[in-house]
């Protein structure tokens, strides 16, 4: 099977990890069973499919390091993204609407400060020159306030941008005061939040509450009950696709807890693969970020695979209560529209700079 496939992509003339397309293309495969057993939906689902990948398609054809011209735009979308999500909304709001379609957009601008930031880093480390004062306090800022702003709405994917910058920043040879003085501010902000109860902080604390004493009083721990029921009753004899049952109680069953949905009907035999597969996702994302001569690709690419494996792993702690409960998909599982489109769009750079990676490697070769 592996063979064949590898033909099939040198016939298409594939020239980007073919790894990180197959892991991407299982899991696809595993959503379309497991969103079709909790739903009954297949063209939706499938329609939402072929964006994905018409857009992967797109950006594996882009060149990351010419597209790069456009970052200083990117920053001024995604700060018009931030504040049209804001403004169009309230506290429970996370995207915007366009001809009645609700698309969810801080996927979007997480991509867009993690491309930007990668970029801005590379620009000084390739002229040879330590990032300044100036510089570093700029990146905090842009850091600061966009994870400060997709907060007041999405405490969790705020958290998952903080942690990718900081892996960005690490590896951007920032010095370790501004990453200390970067986490400082944020530690402040969520006290801040917790006391004044601004934006979804008393979901946030109920949540919390939860977690730390199993009070379900406030009923902040039914989907986590109901999710840690379903993988319990599954183990190593699961139902089968379309056969469970607890599942039917549980709300977002085919989003935010979809996890707990595969487990219930496939058990260890798909569940624990799943958990395997995010981590070969970051792992093929590091090779190509060794691989990268130049400091941006390295960056953007070690970006991408962090980001893609926390949000998985932080879906899976969820759904097995070993962390408190967030509103996170797991991606290209997870039914949607509009995180299904910018993960096609980030695996896409991603399979990109791989391509890049490539043709530099037999250019050399031809050189030799």
């Amino acid at each position: 099977m592996e063979k064949n496939f590898s033909k099939i992509l040198s016939k298409l003339n594939f020239r980007g990890d073919k790894v990180v397309l197959g892991v991407t293309i299982i899991l696809s495969l595993i959503s379309f069973i497991v969103v079709y057993s909790s739903t009954g939906v297949v063209w939706g689902h499938l329609k939402h499919f072929l964006v994905c990948f018409v857009a992967m398609a797109f950006f594996y054809h882009v060149n990351y390091v010419k597209a790069s011209v456009f970052a200083p735009f990117l920053l001024i979308l995604a700060l018009a993204l931030l504040f049209w999500t804001l403004l169009s909304g309230g506290e429970a709001n996370r995207g915007v609407s366009i001809g009645g379609i609700d698309i969810q957009t801080f996927y979007l601008i997480g991509f867009l400060v993690v491309y930007v930031i990668s970029h801005f880093l590379a620009r000084q480390l390739n002229k040879g020159i330590e990032l300044t004062p100036r510089a570093s306090w700029i990146l905090i800022g842009i850091i600061l306030f966009f994870c400060a702003g997709i907060a007041y709405t999405n405490m969790s994917t705020s958290i998952i941008l903080f942690l990718t910058s900081v892996v960005v920043l690490f590896l951007g040879k920032v010095r370790p005061k501004y990453i200390l003085t970067l986490f400082a501010v944020v530690i402040i902000g969520v006290a801040g939040l917790w006391v004044t109860g601004i934006g979804r902080a008393e979901t946030f604390k109920g949540r919390i509450h939860y977690y730390l004493t199993q009070d379900n009083t406030d009923h902040y721990g039914d989907q986590m009950i109901l999710a840690k029921a379903a993988i319990a009753r599954s183990g190593i004899t699961p139902t089968g696709p379309g056969q469970g049952v607890i599942k039917k109680s549980l709300p977002e069953k085919e989003t935010d807890y979809v996890y707990a949905t595969l487990f219930e009907e496939t058990g260890l035999i798909i569940g624990l693969p799943v958990l395997f597969l995010y981590l070969v996702l970051y792992t093929r994302a590091y090779r190509i970020a060794q691989k990268c001569k130049g400091t941006f690709g390295m960056l953007l690419a070690m970006g991408i695979g962090f980001w893609f494996t926390c949000q998985g792993l932080v879906h899976i702690a969820v759904n097995t209560e070993l962390i408190p409960a967030t509103g996170q998909t797991l991606p290209f599982i997870s039914r949607g529209g509009a995180s299904l489109l910018f993960s096609g769009i980030m695996i896409g750079v991603l399979l990109n700079i791989s391509k890049e990676n490539n043709l530099e490697a037999i250019e050399d070769n031809i050189e030799k």
